[in-house]
């Protein structure tokens, strides 16, 4: 991808909400997890590092625990909202794989999924 990717309207990703999107990666469409933490946009792929499964139950719709951490809703693996690393469970200490996000002039898009 050589362009941004637009996403959405910033004041649809709140903070601490876990968003799915979807964009063309290699040719082939691929899934996102989106959330705003700190204020700043961050962004994973939706494949679990353990199985290599989506992490939500169903469409846009992702588990979060007490600290509002990300729960995989098939094996249970917990992963850390800043740094998309797994703190517990099936996978622990391996990485969702992070996506470049930005926001400009009211814009979240994806910069760079190479």
């Amino acid at each position: 991808m050589n362009e941004p990717v637009f996403l959405c309207p910033a004041d649809e990703l709140a903070e601490g909400q876990y968003r799915e999107f979807q964009l063309e990666l290699d040719a082939q469409p691929a899934w996102l997890i989106v959330t705003r933490r700190g204020g700043r946009p961050r962004a994973w792929l939706n494949l679990c590092p353990h199985q290599g499964r989506p992490l939500n139950f169903a469409p846009d719709r992702f588990l979060s625990d007490d600290e509002n951490r990300l729960v995989c809703a098939h094996h249970g693996a917990v992963f850390d909202p800043d740094s998309g690393v797994c703190v517990a469970g099936p996978c622990k200490n391996a990485a969702l794989r992070e996506i470049d996000v930005g926001e400009s002039e009211g814009r979240i898009f994806a910069t760079d999924p190479a």
